[in-house]
């Protein structure tokens, strides 16, 4: 679990802190500002505690709702997203909830149908709402890709 955390987070900082301006053959995707790749993009995932959360990327913007667990039926939309390609069917993304103070990072891997997201959620830890953070993994079970 330690190794797969260190991998993600050292992952999440090369992908975030390094930019380049030219693309060569030996490195064909090109990093630098993040973009809205995802939109067109409608997804289910599962995570292994039996939660699931339906996912939509339209016009930069990131809408979300949970079809399963304790939070079944909530959500959110028009959420500005970024997103950088990482490698063939491989994305970065992340969200700023700035109304209920949430800061999300995912990893989807279209190739693998697997998602690992990280969440630090509630970060300006009030009492009422303590901070919490989840590091976790999960099933794509649906993917549609608008044409």
């Amino acid at each position: 679990m330690k190794l797969k955390l260190i991998t993600f987070f050292s992952l999440v900082t090369f992908c975030l802190g390094f930019s380049q301006t030219k693309t060569t053959e030996a490195n064909k995707f090109q990093f630098g500002e993040a973009e809205h790749l995802l939109d067109g993009y409608t997804l289910n995932f599962q995570y292994q505690d039996g939660k699931a959360i339906h996912m939509e990327f339209h016009n930069g913007k990131a809408k979300y709702e949970w079809i399963a667990g304790p939070a079944k039926g909530r959500g959110n939309e028009d959420i500005p997203y970024r997103s950088t390609k990482m490698d063939d069917n491989l994305y970065l993304i992340n969200w700023h909830e700035t109304g209920i103070k949430d800061y999300l990072t995912i990893v989807f891997d279209f190739d693998k149908m697997i998602v690992h997201s990280s969440i630090i959620i509630g970060y300006e830890n009030k009492p009422e709402r303590p901070l919490k953070t989840v590091f976790k993994s999960g099933i794509i079970d649906h993917l549609e890709i608008a044409e």
